[in-house]
């Protein structure tokens, strides 16, 4: 046998070991810079590649914007789901603890009409509606969201809504159902007088896999 054969059968190449190796280095690097000056650099000394991968992105843009480089933040993750889609990014674009509402909903929209079955993008979209106090329009992105499969996030998310509205029954119910997804059990319909229709997205077919389980886009 010879060295590649064995080391695509038995045990990661080198190659692979070192990439990810790096890309974990680049991540907690720029994680545990110390200001703005030190990030940028940090930031611009990396190669494209990893300037576009969730893992890396996802630290410098949590980074930025805890040091208050909103623009930053904000820039860097849509360059990367632009070039790459990536539905943990994308979950992640909604809840930077940053401003520029109008500017994050604007953006989302744009990304949902390319992406319209994407459960990471209407929970995103249900958090920018809730942070400018719109409930009603937060409620139907996450009905939206779960379902297209969304999990634990938007359950919870509908809870903290109902809580928020002064509903305990739903939210009692969708905490409940935020732990049940958690532990992969199925989860308790909400009360059909409350919740109208009840858990649907008319705006785009549920795309199921062929044992009826939501596919991720």
């Amino acid at each position: 046998m010879n060295s590649w054969a064995h080391c695509a059968s038995s045990r990661p190449c080198p190659e692979a070991v070192l990439a990810e190796r790096e890309r974990r280095w680049a991540a907690q690097s720029l994680a545990e810079a110390t200001d703005s000056n030190a990030i940028a650099d940090r930031w611009e000394r990396l190669h494209k590649a990893l300037r576009s991968d969730p893992l890396v992105v996802a630290a410098y843009v949590e980074r930025a914007a805890a040091l208050g480089w909103e623009d930053a933040a904000t820039s860097s993750i849509e360059h990367a789901l632009d070039a790459r889609w990536d539905e943990g990014l994308a979950a992640r674009y909604g809840r930077l603890p940053i401003g520029r509402i109008d500017h994050r909903e604007a953006t989302a929209e744009r990304w949902l009409r390319r992406h319209p079955g994407s459960p990471a993008l209407l929970l995103t979209l249900a958090l920018l509606a809730r942070a400018r106090g719109d409930w009603a329009q937060a409620e139907d992105r996450l009905h939206r969201a779960l379902a297209q499969g969304a999990g634990p996030d938007a359950w919870e998310e509908l809870g903290h809504g109902h809580t928020f509205a002064g509903d305990d029954t739903r939210a009692r119910i969708a905490y409940a159902n935020a732990l049940r997804a958690r532990r992969g059990e199925p989860v308790e319909p909400l009360p059909a007088e409350a919740s109208g229709p009840g858990i649907e997205d008319p705006g785009v077919a549920e795309d199921r896999d062929a044992h009826g389980l939501p596919r991720m886009s």
